[in-house]
């Protein structure tokens, strides 16, 4: 006669398996979660530092912060600032939606690589901001024409002057955005008076 030992092992044992791909799977989740609300932190913290530096072109080269708080019918450099840090903010979020996807992995797991996506981000927000948002805004706000404040520069015109500088603003845009990108989420992207632990990022 036979009779079945109620502790089977080969029982024991699957369920002990399952248990141990289930607690996997739950872990794996939960880390992939845990880096991905991170990366998005991170790209906002990124993009309100870049804004940062580009605000501060602006504003020397041009004065053009009481124009951006224009737009929101608040003429004054401090509504400037803020408007232009949260847009900055928010883009360097929209950074994180656009770029952070397996098909970049090979640029985004290194600095320079973080670089190469900033300046690329950077270049179509120029061409996305300048070409519909602040056109829109003005016909919103019932303007013809961008008052366009000109650097004391002999031989170069207005619009010139106003579109390099523009131009080397966001770039600095993209090469801020990207470095500090990489300094928050790449263990060997720390910056020598900036130090994140690797654990932390």
């Amino acid at each position: 006669m036979s009779h079945t030992d109620g502790n089977d092992p080969n029982t024991d044992s699957g369920t002990a398996s399952t248990g141990t791909e289930s607690d996997s799977r739950t872990a794996s989740t939960g880390t992939d979660a845990e880096g991905t609300g991170r990366h998005w932190r991170a790209g906002a913290a990124s993009g309100l530092v870049a804004g940062a530096f580009m605000g501060l072109v602006l504003h020397a080269a041009l004065g053009l912060m009481p124009t951006i708080g224009a737009l929101i019918g608040i003429e004054t450099a401090v509504a400037g600032w803020a408007v232009h840090l949260f847009n900055s903010t928010a883009f360097g979020a929209l950074f994180v939606a656009i770029f952070d996807r397996s098909f970049f992995d090979d640029l985004s797991a290194d600095v320079g690589g973080c670089l190469s996506l900033g300046v690329v981000h950077s270049a179509l927000l120029g061409v996305i901001t300048g070409g519909l948002l602040l056109p829109t805004a003005l016909a919103v706000e019932g303007a013809t024409s961008l008052p366009v404040p000109t650097l004391p520069v002999p031989g170069l015109t207005a619009s010139f002057e106003f579109g390099a500088v523009i131009a080397v603003a966001h770039l600095l845009y993209g090469l801020a955005l990207g470095r500090a990108f990489a300094a928050f989420t790449l263990a060997e992207g720390g910056i020598g008076w900036f130090q994140i632990d690797p654990v932390d990022r």
